[in-house]
């Protein structure tokens, strides 16, 4: 009963504010009915081709060791391109290109660093569009069916109506805007 209580006592509050702040009709034509449309969502889950991803991540890694070898081509050595140390020696030191910001481990190999440098030298290009395939692989091909739920072979998400200030419907645990 104490829930029974407490769930009333919400209600009266809510109600309170909703009208005060001339909600009411928004809250019962558009939030309260779109409740249940997303808790079906997210029983229902999102289907996702894992093959197609798994097919994906292998051209990607293909396109990674093509890039590999044309970025030690490029710098006439091999090293680690995604160590920013190893990074910094190839680009200021070796290859004597333009210094930018600095940081406490030396000039900074960000992707805006790099940006600048554009144009300076081959393999800055190279270093760019590996970083790009490099995370897509990560980010989405690789990634992505490690959320697959095993029972449904689906998806599964939470949407909220309330959590984004601007209004927005959002989703977590995936967020699947992000994705």
């Amino acid at each position: 009963s104490e829930d029974a209580d407490i769930t009333f006592r919400l209600y009266e509050t809510l109600d309170k504010e909703l009208k005060k702040d001339n909600l009411t009709k928004l809250a019962e034509q558009v939030e309260f009915p779109l409740a249940p449309v997303l808790e079906d969502m997210e029983r229902e889950g999102v289907n996702l081709d894992e093959k197609a991803l798994n097919d994906l991540s292998k051209d990607l890694q293909i396109l990674l060791d093509n890039y590999t070898s044309k970025i030690y081509s490029s710098a006439g050595e091999e090293f680690n391109i995604n160590s920013p140390v190893q990074m910094q020696k190839i680009l200021y030191d070796k290859l004597g290109l333009q210094t930018g910001k600095k940081t406490k481990t030396g000039f900074s190999t960000d992707a805006r660093s790099l940006e600048n440098l554009r144009g300076e030298h081959e393999i800055i290009e190279l270093i760019l569009d590996y970083r790009q395939v490099a995370k897509l692989k990560s980010t989405y091909a690789d990634s992505l069916p490690n959320l697959i739920n095993p029972k449904t072979g689906r998806v599964h998400t939470s949407f909220n109506q309330t959590a984004a200030s601007t209004g927005r419907l959002s989703s977590n645990d995936p967020n699947l805007q992000n994705i």
